[in-house]
């Protein structure tokens, strides 16, 4: 019975050994594998989430023309202008065409009891009053054009002054407008401007050209 006491005390001394160590070295080496898997995992995901939330920096700005011009209030302000001198210069044009037509009938009726002299002067004055009515026709089309590009100068300027404002605080190096019929540049920082170094390459280049003729 002593033997068998003794042994079981020597295996379970043993078994409480192992269960010691095996507690003490997992609990710094195995946590700390798995804390670091965690880690690892969630940065991925941080990192992840960031590239998704935080939009594409640029220091190009864009802008969309056609959008602007369809949502700026301004714009549709200038252009219901536009849309007024039109009307009333249509207006008074169609009157007075009326107003002509009616003549040419009246003396389409009265022609066969007049004389030929008074067929012939009034023949010339309708002629005369017709090339007015084709003079002030043409002269609304200039006055129409010339209040179109008044009105969108006003238009340009405004936004230019705009974006010019903007961008000392976007700070971007060149805003380029785009729209459907070309894209042009809005503002940008005088040191990108590459133009004088390209004309002295490009008459470099010519003289090089020219001088091996």
């Amino acid at each position: 019975m002593k033997n068998i006491s003794v042994i079981l005390n020597v295996v379970l001394a043993i078994a409480v050994a192992i269960l010691y160590y095996l507690h003490f070295s997992c609990s710094g080496s195995c946590s700390t594998d798995t804390e670091l898997k965690e880690v690892v995992v969630d940065e991925s995901k941080n990192a992840e989430s960031q590239m998704e939330a935080e939009p594409l920096k640029s220091n190009v700005g864009y802008i969309n023309v056609d959008s602007l011009q369809d949502k700026y209030a301004l714009y549709e302000e200038l252009i219901q202008k536009l849309k007024a001198k039109q009307t009333k210069y249509e207006r008074e044009i169609s009157t007075k065409m009326t107003a002509f037509e009616k003549k040419v009938q009246e003396f389409q009726k009265q022609a066969p009891s007049m004389s030929q002299f008074e067929g012939q002067m009034k023949q010339q004055e309708l002629a005369e009053e017709e090339q007015k009515l084709y003079k002030l026709r043409e002269d609304f089309a200039v006055k129409f054009q010339e209040e179109e590009i008044k009105l969108n100068d006003q238009f340009q300027k405004t936004v230019q002054e705009y974006i010019k404002k903007h961008n000392q605080e976007a700070n971007f190096d060149i805003i380029i407008g785009a729209s459907q019929i070309g894209n042009i540049v809005l503002d940008f920082k005088p040191g990108i401007d590459i133009t004088n170094q390209v004309v002295e390459g490009l008459n470099n280049e010519y003289k090089v050209k020219n001088t091996t003729k």
